[in-house]
């Protein structure tokens, strides 16, 4: 498909979901419902096929309305665009944010959260071509502003995780990050390690003990999208459309070999994993059910 092409179907789409949530949702009223979790476990996936249906009015990671180089814009902007939404539910996409989920939680009283959780091994070989040279450096993105070329964890352990000063990460967190950390350790366990941090934050902030938090799992939705994007959309309140479960493929799930990982790091990756597919298996029963 061509520019033009996909111009006109962009555009096609927004008059539809205009003139559908002007006629189904006629209060205007909207929900907003982030999703958080590690980056590259499949959240990009989750949050377009929502976006397919006219009930969403997605605000991706990128989306200069709702963010600043990837961060969430302060919570005034946030209600500002809610005031303006007229789709039942009003999705954004604050991944680099995911330790603010209690802050998202009481903020928004009337939010949900999704968090997405990915096998380690696949998030760290994705992770690698993404966002490593190869030299090693980080670089996530060319529209960022020049920036620390260190591995993040490795950063956030040299400063003593100043860039969370503002709202700090749990104590258990950080403890079980330092536990873990040597110099030594190679580029992939690097990477795991972020991994850890930011899967253990579901149960670090307590949110596998809130209702209006669901765990998903990426594989879940990848293998069997139609029950799980079901279950999803009940979570959300919205109404279930095929569509949003369409054209979802299993393929890049254990695409490629394990990368070497330090034992410990591995073990700490594997018993993480297994402690949150133990939070699954209800979901998978409600949306069958």
């Amino acid at each position: 498909m061509n520019r033009l092409a996909r111009q006109w179907t962009a555009r096609r789409s927004a008059l539809r979901d205009f003139l559908l949530r002007r006629l189904r949702n006629p209060t205007g009223q909207t929900r907003p419902a982030f999703l958080i979790g590690a980056v590259r476990s499949g959240t990009s996936m989750i949050v377009s096929q929502l976006a397919r249906s006219w009930q969403v009015e997605l605000y991706n990671e990128d989306h200069p309305a709702a963010f600043d180089y990837w961060r969430l814009r302060e919570f005034a902007v946030i209600e500002d665009l809610l005031a303006a939404s007229r789709a039942p539910l009003t999705l954004f996409k604050p991944i680099l944010d995911t330790h603010r989920a209690r802050q998202l939680l009481d903020g928004f009283p009337e939010g949900r959260l999704i968090f997405a959780f990915r096998d380690f091994d696949d998030v760290i070989n994705s992770a690698r071509k993404r966002f490593y040279e190869d030299d090693g450096s980080f670089n996530p993105s060319n529209r960022l502003p020049p920036r620390d070329p260190r591995e993040p964890v490795t950063r956030w352990i040299d400063t003593d995780f100043a860039e969370f000063s503002l709202d700090p990460l749990p104590a258990e967190t950080t403890a079980y990050i330092r536990a873990h950390w040597r110099t030594d350790l190679n580029l992939n366990s690097r990477i795991a390690l972020r991994w850890v941090l930011t899967n253990r934050l579901y149960f670090d902030l307590g949110l596998d003990r809130e209702d209006r938090v669901r765990l998903v799992r990426y594989e879940d939705l990848a293998a069997d999208p139609e029950p799980g994007f079901r279950e999803l959309c009940g979570f959300l309140g919205l109404a279930f459309d095929p569509e949003i479960a369409a054209g979802v493929f299993a393929s890049s799930i254990g695409k490629e070999a394990a990368p070497d990982l330090a034992p410990s790091v591995r073990a700490a990756c594997e018993a993480l994993m297994e402690r949150l597919a133990r939070q699954t298996p209800a979901v998978r029963t409600e949306a069958h059910g």
